[in-house]
């Protein structure tokens, strides 16, 4: 069964920090990732920035994560950054 994080309402600055700590947790599980972030209200360049580093943490150590929800505002940051693809994002339908 896939570790389940979730990203909560912001994925912002201001959450970097509890962020962080949830996404070591994760790198030092051994089971697959899912990204939860259907809740999303609000999305920053930097809670960005901290998926994307992740992504290349993981992909480092021979590992992945996957999607679960994704909510419009990340889709919108994501594009407006220009981190879609990096993001893994253009895989995913929007419904």
């Amino acid at each position: 069964m896939p570790h389940t994080l979730s990203c909560g309402a912001r994925l912002s600055i201001d959450q970097a920090e509890h962020l962080h700590s949830q996404f070591q947790a994760a790198l030092s599980s051994p089971e697959p990732l899912l990204i939860d972030a259907g809740d999303v209200q609000y999305a920053d360049s930097a809670g960005l920035q901290l998926l994307l580093a992740l992504k290349q943490s993981l992909a480092g150590s021979g590992q992945s994560f996957s999607w679960g929800n994704v909510s419009d505002v990340v889709y919108e940051c994501a594009d407006l950054l220009g981190l879609t693809a990096q993001l893994s994002l253009s895989d995913i339908i929007k419904e």
